[in-house]
């Protein structure tokens, strides 16, 4: 599913392709090579102290999907924690005896539920990983350079070339 397509991100990329190397003369070559299939490409050199903002330019974009995917799955959990309360007191004596309490605290944890996973889409661990271990290269001296691409071929492709230039390439999902 695209970006535009998918309601509980705002950003234009999803994922984060990057690669890692030992020089930046190697970095620069990769990087050029990249720009000419994809635009948004960043080189990131050690002690660069904006190297966050190359990996996640799109901050605005990450809090306007952190507001749609909370909505969106906090809304999603009360639906399902309502029928999930009427199926309970239509099934369940217990539950008959106390509608309006098994209603509550059925629909509450469906929406705790919902909003839990909106906060686990919103951290995107599987990026994070990706910015921890680009950190850890350039703390050691290495060079960065990273991708942004909007689809699944784009991905794949900045991936082989950065692979083909030398680079130790890192993927979010």
């Amino acid at each position: 599913m695209s970006p535009q397509t998918n309601p509980l991100f705002a950003e234009k990329s999803l994922t984060l392709v990057a690669a890692l190397f030992g020089d930046g003369r190697q970095a620069a070559a990769a990087a050029e090579s990249l720009r000419q299939a994809q635009g948004d490409v960043d080189i990131v050199q050690p002690g660069d102290k904006q190297w966050m903002r190359k990996v996640e330019p799109e901050g605005r974009a990450i809090r306007r999907g952190a507001w749609r995917s909370h909505i969106a799955l906090m809304s999603a959990g009360f639906v399902l924690g309502v029928l999930l309360s009427f199926l309970l007191i239509n099934t369940w004596a217990a539950a008959a005896l106390s509608p309006w309490l098994t209603g509550i605290a059925v629909s509450l944890f469906a929406i705790l539920a919902g909003g839990m996973l909106a906060g686990l889409l919103t951290l995107r661990p599987d990026r994070s990983a990706v910015a921890m271990q680009l950190r850890e290269g350039l703390n050691h001296g290495r060079w960065a350079v990273v991708a942004h691409p909007r689809d699944e071929a784009s991905a794949a492709q900045a991936g082989d070339t950065l692979r083909n230039a030398g680079g130790e390439v890192l993927r979010s999902l």
